[in-house]
């Protein structure tokens, strides 16, 4: 939702262009060495949906290029209003722990447009589905692994991340984690992924019977934990007090279902 960018910790995202590009921006703990490296590729689903899609990912041993061998994917969905840079604290978490995370701003409800369009939700999980194969096939195909993909996404992000384990989804398609979110319109279907359901229950936003409602819907294992006092994605922030068990509950489940070596 709009009000989290006021909560979250935003970080500067240098634009490149499409591909593995010449420019990114690195967010290193010393002048040499492995670091999380930040770039945008500039995707597109037809000429209006727009997919800018934010990548953090480890950086080879000298700082440069991406860190050798395939890496998992984590696919990330911000919610209304919402943009991926403010999700950079959890993103770079992942990206150290060795997956490779992709984050499209979705085109007609992240935080640069005049007016939300929350009729567009429906649409986002084909966006989300195009630039996964985008990203897969492309020009980063080396370093990815397509066949370990986890989908993440907060509010109606994670609306658009259950919206991905339909009928026909990739059977690279591991394993997701809805933050706050609510039942997607399509049923569940498709080979059967483990789904993690994160929620507080005084949610004034997508109450919590909401999110319930979308976990009673899955035939897969699954799990529904109840981040109690928490409303609507204060404990994403990483000065919160629910930060650091929030976080380690999300990659602990990355590391279960999808690993990274």
């Amino acid at each position: 939702m709009r009000k989290l960018g006021a909560v979250l910790t935003a970080v500067t995202v240098l634009l490149a262009g499409c591909g593995t590009g010449p420019q990114a921006r690195a967010q290193g703990r010393g002048s040499t060495g492995p670091r999380v490296v930040t770039r945008v590729v500039q995707l597109a689903r037809g000429k209006d949906r727009p997919l800018p899609t934010t990548l953090w990912f480890l950086s080879g041993p000298n700082g440069a290029g991406m860190a050798v061998g395939r890496h998992p994917v984590v696919l990330f969905s911000h919610g209304l209003g919402g943009l991926p840079e403010q999700f950079a604290p959890l993103a770079t978490e992942w990206a150290e722990a060795g997956y490779v995370v992709a984050a499209p701003a979705y085109p007609h409800t992240n935080g640069h447009v005049k007016r939300i369009d929350a009729g567009d939700i429906g649409r986002q999980s084909d966006d989300a589905a195009y630039v996964l194969k985008k990203i897969t096939t492309g020009n980063l195909a080396d370093h990815l692994d397509g066949d370990q993909v986890a989908a993440v996404g907060f509010s109606a992000g994670g609306t658009t991340t259950l919206g991905l384990f339909r009928a026909g989804h990739p059977r690279g398609l591991r394993a997701g984690i809805s933050i706050a979110g609510r039942r997607p319109g399509t049923a569940f279907g498709g080979p059967a992924a483990p789904l993690l359901f994160l929620h507080g229950d005084e949610d004034p936003v997508v109450p919590i019977e909401a999110g319930r409602a979308a976990f009673d819907a899955v035939p897969w294992p699954k799990t529904f934990i109840v981040l109690h006092g928490a409303g609507h994605g204060q404990y994403l922030n990483r000065g919160h007090p629910d930060y650091p068990a929030t976080s380690d509950r999300i990659l602990r489940f990355l590391r279960e279902h999808v690993p990274a070596t």
